[in-house]
């Protein structure tokens, strides 16, 4: 499956500081903790993390949108590219991007 990276640095956002985040070195040790544990899978700068529904927030995003469950909270390797795109572009809306926020 393709990796969707574009823009990754926009999933990531200085109030996200403050969340528990879990980062890995690879997509595979990434995917087996949100299988095992839960959350939020992102790409950040050739790493990769996991964050918590409070961290969604800050990005000016519903943790509890149903295209979350649809893209399997996968953000990199999403199982529905429809639904990525529908985040994507309420992420892109979103009041929450900043050129301070992309880094």
């Amino acid at each position: 499956m393709t990796e969707l990276h574009e823009k990754d640095s926009i999933m990531y956002v200085s109030g996200m500081d403050a969340c528990l985040n879990r980062w890995f070195a690879t997509y595979e040790d990434a995917r087996a903790s949100l299988d095992s544990i839960g959350g939020y899978l992102f790409p950040y700068k050739g790493q990769y993390f996991i964050t918590e529904s409070e961290a969604i927030r800050e990005l000016g995003l519903d943790p509890e949108d149903p295209d979350w469950a649809k893209i399997g909270w996968d953000w990199v390797r999403p199982l529905d590219t429809q639904a990525w795109e529908r985040l994507k572009g309420k992420r892109l809306s979103s009041n929450s991007i900043s050129t301070s926020d992309e880094t």
